[in-house]
């Protein structure tokens, strides 16, 4: 019985967390950055910083959520699924796991095997400089630092990293583009990661205040 009352209040909790989240993400993604390389629709948008904060606010488990009803909603609307749609997709979500948890898995193997993965592959081992950004979350899981920017920037280059891998093995594109790329993806990932510090503060703010707000009113109510 316990139990079953557990699940009562547990679950709706857990649905309003994975409606808000999805809400958060989408209207994040208004914010457009700049176009996919390899891609003549698909860009970058202000969703990359707003999943890891799901995650690190919401927890994994609502972070999966997210990512699975995407891809299915996605799939039911256009009837059609492919390997590459996974790099719009599996990306957030190891970044909203590797914010939310910032463990081994995360911080060091999962970038590690990506950048074994670009290396090995015919037209990634010719430009093997650019996985070399993968080794920013392995530092930063050294360092062991409670820096919220270091997590973020963590999680972004985790988020880039297994996004260029799908992309690798899906995508056609040559040795000079990916090489070509290495500026802008520095820029990009330092913008990202700033974006989840500045999301960051901003709902810790927000957050803050509510819980100042909440006292107030309690101590208030004790008083009449």
């Amino acid at each position: 019985m316990k139990f079953i009352n557990k699940i009562g209040t547990y679950v709706p909790g857990l649905i309003i967390k994975i409606v808000l989240g999805m809400f958060a993400i989408k209207c994040a993604s208004l914010l457009k950055m700049s176009f996919i390389f390899g891609s003549s629709r698909a860009l970058f948008s202000g969703s990359a910083a707003a999943t890891p904060l799901v995650g690190f606010f919401g927890g994994g488990l609502v972070s999966l959520a997210i990512c699975s009803i995407s891809i299915l909603l996605r799939y039911l609307v256009f009837g059609i699924f492919s390997l590459h749609i996974l790099a719009f997709y599996l990306p957030g979500l190891c970044a909203a796991l590797s914010m939310t948890y910032q463990n081994i898995f995360f911080r060091l193997l999962l970038p590690i095997v990506c950048m074994i993965l670009f290396i090995v592959h015919p037209v990634g081992g010719q430009a093997f400089a650019y996985s070399l950004f993968w080794l920013i979350p392995v530092a930063i899981y050294f360092v062991k630092s409670k820096n919220i920017f270091l997590h973020a920037l963590a999680s972004t280059f985790v988020a880039h990293a297994v996004g260029s891998v799908i992309w690798l093995y899906t995508i056609k594109m040559n040795a000079v583009v990916w090489n070509s790329l290495i500026p802008i993806v520095a820029l990009e990932r330092l913008a990202i990661a700033c974006m989840v510090y500045m999301g960051y503060k901003v709902v810790m703010f927000g957050k803050n205040k509510i819980s100042e707000y909440v006292a107030v009113r309690k101590i208030s109510c004790q008083n009449i």
